[in-house]
């Protein structure tokens, strides 16, 4: 065994084989230095790759968040959230486009267009703050199961895991403005919003696949099992739901 396929254990200063995650001959954990050994650079371009790998091809998640658990990135992660703050805005837009009565011809085309690129930069504050927030609950349940990543890491995971939200408010927002004038959408009633929610139901299968993503990072990055890692993240995308979704059935 060739001294670069070895560790040196920094509590017993012994050799450990390449490939333990725990020193052999104490018992050290040595996760933190076989993933430093691990990481290289993530350039731009890659970043951009991975968020369109993870919601172009659902069928890659597990290759996909295995590179991410291994070598997560936090810029990346920034990247996909504010291309969610766009595509959210485009549905925000959509709404108000059709609730005009205006017709693709009229200058509020252009606001369809130019107001989610706007609204985004507000929200984007708001998207941050709840991928803080979910990455700090990710991070603790995994921490109380014998999770391994620090929250740095486990922000990168969690924050490339909502790439699915892009087009499924790209998707909606689209629904919302072709289909949205038959169900008189753009009239505010207790019937618009019944109608409204329908759309808000095309949510819940992307949400699943963000758990998917979610739970297979988890189980790279803090070596956990499928049961604890698909779990936290069900957890996660149920907490979504009833902030998100539930409160327009009610």
């Amino acid at each position: 065994m060739s001294e670069s396929e070895s560790l040196v254990c920094p509590n017993c200063s012994e050799r450990s084989p390449a490939g333990y995650i725990l020193c052999p001959y104490c018992g050290f954990d040595l996760t933190k230095i076989v993933r430093a050994r691990e990481r290289v650079r993530v350039t731009f371009r890659e970043k951009l790759l991975r968020i369109w790998r993870s919601f172009f091809d659902p069928r890659e998640s597990k290759r996909l968040f295995n590179e991410i658990g291994v070598n997560p990135d936090r810029l990346g992660a920034l990247i996909v959230l504010y291309f969610v703050s766009v595509a959210y805005g485009f549905r925000l837009s959509a709404f108000f486009f059709i609730s005009a009565n205006t017709s693709w011809h009229d200058w509020h085309f252009l606001f369809f267009i130019i107001a989610p690129w706007i609204i985004a930069i507000a929200f984007i504050i708001l998207a941050i703050f709840g991928w803080i927030i979910s990455s700090l609950i990710v991070w603790l349940i995994a921490k109380t199961l014998g999770g391994k990543a620090s929250f740095r890491d486990t922000q990168g995971i969690v924050g490339y895991s909502f790439g699915p939200l892009i087009p499924a408010s790209i998707i909606i927002s689209l629904l919302i403005t072709f289909l949205g004038p038959r169900l008189d959408v753009g009239t505010i009633t207790s019937t618009t919003w019944t109608h409204y929610t329908l759309f808000e139901i095309l949510y819940i299968p992307f949400l699943g696949l963000t758990a998917y993503h979610c739970g297979n990072g988890i189980r790279t990055a803090h070596l956990l099992n499928e049961y604890y890692s698909y779990g936290i993240s069900g957890i996660l995308t149920l907490i979504y739901i009833v902030l998100f979704l539930l409160p327009n059935f009610l």
